[in-house]
């Protein structure tokens, strides 16, 4: 599992909605160029800036932001993004947009085993690495940011 979104939304509350859009969705498109690209691509780049920014219009202004808001946020942040791009993608590709959120959080078997459901993992990891590292990078981060505007 890689953690974009918790970094992508982690970029949009320390340097902002705009700079958290920029990251989103470049570390996106950027992984999908490496990992192989297609239809897909911009579908994520887009979802995931969007989170991003809203993580950054959310948060970015506040000097405090409690655990548990960060879980709660990173959680809901997360899933918007799983929906969107598995409503989008089912669009785009011609199937069900129910069945393409139902896959997302239901298990099923294939003919390789069963598939766990990407979408709750996806959120739960993502919220349990901002709840458990994300106020440490938040406040480190934007404590050396301001080191250095001001020095």
């Amino acid at each position: 599992m890689k953690p974009v979104a918790f970094l992508a939304i982690a970029a949009g509350v320390i340097g902002g909605a705009v700079s958290g859009f920029v990251v989103g969705a470049l570390s996106m498109f950027i992984s999908d160029l490496y990992f192989g690209g297609g239809y897909w691509t911009l579908v994520n780049a887009a979802s995931m800036g969007l989170i991003a920014f809203l993580g950054g219009l959310l948060w970015s202004r506040r000097t405090r932001i409690g655990r548990v808001e960060l879980v709660l946020g990173g959680f809901v942040l997360t899933a918007i993004y799983d929906i969107a791009t598995s409503v989008v993608l089912a669009w785009i590709f011609g199937y069900s947009w129910w069945l393409a959120i139902l896959l997302l959080y239901v298990p099923f078997l294939a003919g390789f085993g069963v598939v766990y459901p990407f979408g709750l993992v996806h959120e739960l990891t993502t919220a349990v690495l901002m709840g458990t590292i994300g106020p440490t990078l938040i406040n480190r981060v934007r404590s050396l940011v301001s080191l250095n505007v001001r020095g």
